[in-house]
């Protein structure tokens, strides 16, 4: 079986407030980046910041005639001190995400529009030097982006275009930079009311592997708390869905399991005015109980970076305390004087998925997203699993 993939989405914008550059990335523990993202103009994929991404001047880097400025030189240009420090990295470009799937529909109605970004495509990896592309349409038929349009023909027109990208930069585009075949991997949900109109047996015939974002099954637009990414069933405040099940229903639809990849994320939900006294389970302070709003978090409300819950929440004298739901494999935090509910994920959890990954054997795991993570603590215990 080949060794495990551990994926690691690298956002364009994390040079800005978050200060965090391609350099900062742990690219020793990964097998791939997926930067993120790339976006549509019309039928064709396009740069979502270029400045970022290939204009910004690297601090100390010794640019050669050719070399890619901005992240994607940091990441991509084989003298680069990154990629010096793990030849072996397969980078891919994301394209899509929440905010950029709304052109996806339409693009991929037609033959002709679809050969239009299959070509835009090939181009694209040849120019960037990218080793392959991950398409993150979010979502078809149903889900996403309030506003995205979706049509019934989305699920069948999604396959047509993976099969006809694949053929095309198997058979008529430009060698890759490093590697001898381009990647091609998908971003899919893990609610089954979501991914239920893929051909995902089909779909997996085509595609090198399928990350699966399992977490945010919980929320500010939930009924009460929950965990947001729990491996198994909680104890309580269930959402319905949970890693293993929704790991299970890939395979049973045909996925084979060293194409699944069990997302991972690296940041917590917060939820205010909890109280406890109502909970449904002893010891577990807040869990499935009703709230009213969520706190201020990291970046947006209700949304916490570990390394802030690391630095600030899981300190002594924070207020905050942490407990272990057994049946999830799955922590909370929860402040009693101030009411809130935070729900993350851990090394002890993140042990728990990259354990499993290896007893189901699974592809591997992925991450959004690595500016997130306190010191690289949660990828380091990943990679003490899967190498």
């Amino acid at each position: 079986m080949p060794r495990a993939r551990k994926i690691g989405y690298y956002t364009a914008w994390s040079i800005y407030d978050r200060g965090f550059a391609p350099a900062d990335v742990a690219v020793e523990r990964l097998t791939h980046i997926n930067y993120a993202f790339a976006k549509l103009d019309g039928n064709a994929i396009a740069l979502g910041d270029p400045w970022a991404d290939v204009e910004r001047p690297s601090p100390g880097a010794a640019y050669r005639d050719g070399d890619l400025r901005g992240n994607l030189g940091e990441f991509n240009n084989d003298g680069s001190a990154v990629r010096q420090r793990n030849p072996q990295l397969r980078s891919l470009i994301s394209v899509g995400g929440w905010s950029w799937s709304g052109g996806f529909s339409a693009m991929a109605t037609s033959e002709r529009s679809r050969a239009e970004f299959v070509r835009s495509v090939a181009a694209f990896l040849h120019r960037y030097r990218f080793d392959g592309i991950d398409i993150d349409w979010e979502h078809p038929v149903e889900g996403g982006m309030d506003g995205n349009p979706h049509s019934p023909d989305d699920a069948r027109n999604y396959l047509l275009l993976l099969r006809e990208l694949r053929q095309h930069l198997d058979r008529d585009a430009p060698p890759p930079p490093r590697f001898g075949r381009y990647e091609i991997s998908i971003a899919t949900s893990a609610a089954p009311s979501v991914y239920r109109h893929l051909n995902l047996g089909a779909i997996a015939q085509v595609v090198d592997h399928i990350n699966i974002m399992t977490y945010d099954y919980a929320g500010s637009w939930s009924q009460t708390t929950g965990h947001q990414q729990n491996l198994f069933r909680p104890s309580a405040g269930d959402s319905g869905i949970n890693g293993n099940d929704t790991v299970s229903d890939y395979i049973s639809r045909g996925v084979p399991p060293h194409k699944v990849v069990l997302g991972v994320g690296f940041y917590g939900r917060g939820f205010g005015g909890v109280g406890h006294q109502g909970s449904p389970v002893a010891g577990l302070p807040g869990l499935g109980c009703a709230f009213s709003g969520v706190p201020g978090g990291t970046w947006e409300a209700g949304s916490f970076d570990y390394k802030h819950l690391r630095t600030a929440h899981l300190k002594p004298g924070s207020g905050y305390t942490v407990h272990w739901d057994d049946a999830a494999k799955a922590p909370i935090l929860y402040n009693a004087a101030e009411r809130v509910f935070i729900t993350f994920d851990d090394a002890v959890a993140v042990s728990w998925k990259a354990d499993y990954v290896l007893q189901r054997g699974l592809g591997g795991i992925m991450i959004w997203e690595l500016s997130q993570d306190h010191e690289h603590e949660l990828l380091a215990k990943i990679s003490e699993y899967l190498g």
